[in-house]
């Protein structure tokens, strides 16, 4: 966890120091040129630097350890970190839509230049790089709030694309389309920021993990000598990881002291195969006559 937490501010760290330069440089051809596409690259950059931040903060604030009033840890402070940063990339996208709608009305020519046409080059190769760099650490360590900057800079790859693409067009007499283009880069900032809300409440609203997970859990506690059946599992989110709260029926006549030592096994063996598991709640009840839908927990 300490490495997911250090990589996650090295990948905000390194976003910031290269959205900082991309911001500045886009803004200036961008207002240079009167290039409202590559205006709204800009500001989707500055929109870059404020999430690659909000990475860093939610990061250092996650790696905390826990504490009297947290005891499950921070960690869903990176979820929360994830959903400013959607929410940031749609307030940005309505911005520059609403530019690029007045471009569109007043019929502004953007001016063609060379200068415009390198930077959106470079920012498609600094941002496909930092995508390769950001989408690797996610996966390697299964981190919302990376894969959370990572689309963000995968999304700058298309956008910047349609900025080149606008600045060829307008070489081409085709002015309108700088506006028009300026727009759906604003819509796709939607969407990606919508996506990203989405999959970060779907985990502050404690949603558990999905069926087929559970199965293969119920089915390791199965294995357990002394279990009879399982009643229930489930699962809550708390930050990477999850908290596995599972009841357990055994034998009537068990002594507790014999009971105790299933659950504890049950708790031990779990939490050492899945690492994605921070704890194990067992909760032992009685064999006792249970109703149909428990009854399919049953050891065949």
């Amino acid at each position: 966890m300490e490495d997911r937490f250090l990589s996650g501010k090295k990948v905000a760290i390194l976003g910031i120091a290269a959205n900082i330069i991309l911001l500045l440089l886009k803004l200036t051809a961008g207002y240079a040129s009167d290039s409202q596409a590559m205006i709204a690259d800009g500001f989707n950059s500055l929109g870059d630097v404020f999430a690659s931040t909000v990475t860093l903060l939610g990061s250092i604030y996650a790696a905390k350890p826990k504490d009297a009033e947290h005891v499950w840890g921070h960690g869903k402070a990176e979820y929360i970190a994830s959903m400013i940063i959607g929410f940031s990339m749609i307030v940005m996208a309505v911005y520059t839509a609403v530019g690029s709608v007045e471009s569109l009305a007043a019929g502004e020519k953007l001016e063609f230049s060379w200068w415009l046409v390198a930077i959106a080059a470079a920012t498609i190769v600094t941002k496909l790089s930092l995508y390769c760099y950001c989408i690797g650490k996610s996966r390697q360590y299964n981190s919302v709030l990376i894969k959370a900057n990572a689309q963000d800079h995968r999304n700058d790859v298309f956008v910047t694309s349609g900025t080149l693409a606008a600045i060829f067009l307008s070489f081409a007499g085709w002015y309108f389309m700088d506006g028009a283009i300026g727009i759906a880069i604003s819509v796709w900032i939607v969407y990606s920021g919508v996506m990203i809300i989405l999959e970060s409440a779907r985990v502050l609203m404690d949603a558990g993990m999905d069926r087929d997970t559970l199965e293969q859990y119920r089915k390791e506690v199965l294995q357990i000598e002394g279990i009879d059946h399982v009643d229930s599992l489930n699962t809550k989110p708390v930050g990477a990881k999850a908290i596995l709260v599972v009841k357990i029926s055994v034998d009537r006549d068990m002594t507790v002291i014999k009971s105790h030592e299933i659950g504890k096994k049950v708790e031990d063996e779990l939490l050492a195969c899945h690492p994605e598991l921070d704890d194990v709640i067992v909760h032992i009840n009685p064999d006792l006559p249970h109703d149909l839908e428990k009854m399919e927990f049953r050891k065949k």
